[in-house]
Parts: structure tokens; sequence; C-alpha cells
């Protein structure tokens, strides 16, 4: 390997809209490459960063340019992708969902594993730092064992522009697969990791879109801890109004709901000639900085312990005690570049990463729990949880 850490984006879409500013914030790390199938994605790359580009996500991963690969092609072919990349002897960072089913994400640990290589679960809302500071804070043992989460989150997720595939369940579609992982990761975190069960309802109710836009979930703990979790996706109410008006990114726009103008609702997928981020994502890569941000809010998230209640501030935690309100600072956020930096320092340390694909593959279960305990009307048992390594 070179003396940077040489890593391949593999598609060059909405995702890797977010994560190829990352790049220009972590030290040892450098961009080396990015695939994609189409030629007008390719172009925009090559002018911007004057780097390789590859037509197949296989030829960048024989490559001897690269040392690692992030995917971020479709959900579909995540395990294709990370198979081949592993083989090959490239470290890898996944995008969430691991795959769109267990024995897909077996395949993806056990090639990392017979090929030697680091293997992350990306986008995790793990290296969120106020998440991160929730969960060492919990591990302190300073606030006594967690009882109880509750997480909310409301957005307009089902009123984005969204392609084709991210509205088909059975395609890794929809909001349990593509948004019930960042939550789950979120109580899974905070709750130790070892979720026992799910009794969850799903929901379709905008007749325009044949995928969920709305979820509610009762997630139990092996160590006698409970989730409350909710998502709505249909775009009325947002969650940012109880959040300080602080989003996902950290940004804050304190805006009266009252005065926002409403848009038209979206009747279905990206229409074939509608401008979207998908067709432009080179032309979005641009170094971003998180100085002037608060802590990113993905929802609302209260974690209720034996000895107090913590939940995230604008700029770190509030800790609940007998003894009052305490707020607790909290390390900067370094947005998509924190899973850039624990790839590098596994690497360093010669340890494991993390989360990592088993994790990813315990968080996709319990996704797919989700759905199955809303088909079947009952609770799911579940069998391949993970722990939280302390």
């Amino acid at each position: 390997m070179a003396s940077e850490l040489r890593v391949g984006v593999a598609g060059l879409g909405s995702a890797a809209a977010q994560i190829l500013p990352a790049f220009a914030n972590v030290d040892g790390v450098a961009l080396g490459g990015g695939a994609d199938i189409r030629a007008a994605a390719r172009d925009n790359f090559r002018k911007r960063f004057d780097l390789p580009v590859f037509d197949t996500v296989e030829a960048m991963c024989r490559s001897k340019d690269v040392d690692a690969v992030w995917i971020a092609t479709p959900n579909l072919v995540h395990c294709e992708h990370t198979v081949v990349a592993a083989d090959n002897g490239k470290h890898v960072i996944c995008e969430k969902p691991t795959a769109v089913s267990l024995a897909e994400c077996d395949r993806m640990v056990a090639a990392a594993e017979r090929s030697g290589v680091k293997f992350i679960q990306g986008h995790s809302k793990i290296f969120d730092s106020p998440i991160r500071a929730m969960g060492n804070l919990i591990a302190t043992g300073k606030l006594g064992r967690v009882i109880q989460i509750n997480s909310w989150n409301f957005n307009d997720w089902l009123q984005r522009p969204r392609l084709p595939p991210e509205i088909r369940t059975d395609l890794g579609g929809g909001l349990v697969f593509r948004q019930g992982p960042h939550m789950m990761d979120i109580v899974r975190y905070v709750g130790g990791g070892m979720a026992k069960t799910v009794r969850a309802v799903t929901g379709r109710h905008d007749p325009n879109f044949d995928t969920e836009g709305n979820f509610s979930a009762l997630v139990t703990f092996e160590n006698g801890a409970v989730a409350s979790v909710g998502f709505n996706g249909y775009g009325y109410f947002d969650i940012t109004e109880l959040t300080w008006f602080i989003g996902e990114g950290g940004q804050q726009a304190a805006t009266d709901p009252r005065l926002k103008q409403p848009k038209p609702r979206r009747t279905g997928a990206t229409g074939q000639g509608e401008k979207t981020e998908y067709i432009t994502s080179g032309d979005q890569a641009q170094t971003r900085s998180f100085a002037n941000r608060k802590m990113p809010f993905f929802g609302l998230t209260v974690v209720s312990c034996e000895r107090g209640i913590v939940r995230q501030s604008p700029d770190g935690l509030y800790v609940y005690t007998e003894n009052g309100c305490e707020e607790v600072a909290v390390p900067p956020h370094q947005g998509r570049a924190a899973e850039l930096i624990e790839l590098r320092d596994a690497l360093a340390g010669k340890r494991d990463p993390f989360p990592d694909g088993r994790w990813g593959r315990a968080t996709l279960e319990l996704c797919m729990g989700m759905l199955e305990s809303s088909k079947a009307q009952r609770e799911i048992t579940l069998s391949h949880q993970t722990p939280v390594p302390r």
C-alpha cells in the first residue's frame, strides 16, 4: 500500500456527492479514482479531479492505484461490488444498507475475512459525534443501565426526487431499507447492540408510491432495554421544529414553519428529463466546512438510564440527573470524513474497524424484521445481532 491510503469511489451518483468532499479533510487519505457505468458521470469526475475513471467497478478493483473502495452503488449491487473489491485485496467502505438480504451480508463478510481486508459499514449514524458521545457516556456507567430509548423522525423523504429503484422495496428501496438503518444503528448503539425482538407496523399511505413511507417499531434488548422508534417521511411535518431547527448535517435554519411555502406534491419517481443531483453529482463535489455548523440531528433521540437521561443539544449533549441539567461538550463532527478516518486508523492500529460488516448485517436483520413483523402482525425474534465493542 502507498504512503497515502488511496480510495476509489464506486458509483458517482447522489451518495458520491456527499462522499467526495470528505477527501479534502483527512490526512493520509487520498481520492484514487471513480467508477460508474454512465459516461456523463465519468466525464464530470475526470474533469473535476483529473484522476483515473473506470466504466465498471470490477475494473477499478483490479487497479494497482487503488487500495480501498467506497461502495456507493445501488443497494441491489452492494454485495456484488463488495465481494469483487475484497477478492482483489481492496479494503471496503459500503454505504447502508449493507445489502438487501442476510445471505448477501454473509457473502460480503466472508469475502472480507477470506482476503484479510477491512470492511466498514458506511453512512452509519454511529459516526455522528453526538451519537458516539452518547454511547461513550453510557459505557462509563455513570448513569446506570439504559432502560428506555425513544427515537423519532419526521421529514420529506418520500417527497424528494427519487429514482425508480429507491421506491421499490424489492430492490432495497423504501423508507425501511433506506432510512431504517440510520435509526436502528442509533438505538442499537446506545442500547448495547444486542436487540432481541422487534414488533413493528410499516405503512404505505401515499397512493403515488407503492413503498413504505412510515414505520413504528418496539425493539427489546437482551439487557432489558426497550426502544420505541417512529419515522414518518410523507413531508407534512419536519422534526427540526423540535431540534432547534438543526438538521441531519448540522445546518441550522430558524424558519417559522407557518411562513414556509408548500411545494407541489410528487406523484412518482424522478422523470427522465428532470435535472437532479443524480446527473450532476460531480459538479456538487466541493469542500464543505463543518466549522460553523451545530451537532447533526437525525431526528430526536432521548435515552433514559437508571440514574438520568441524555439527549443531544445544539453543541453537545444535555445530561439530566438529580443534580439538574448539565451540557457536555462533544468533539467536532467530521461528516462523511469519519469513515475515512476510521479506515485509516484501523489500518494504522492493526485493529478491527467499527461499525463493520457484521454490525451492518445485524442492523439489516432488524430492518427486515420490521417488514416481516408488519406483514405477519407478530413479534419477530432476532438471531444475528452483535454487541457494541467496548
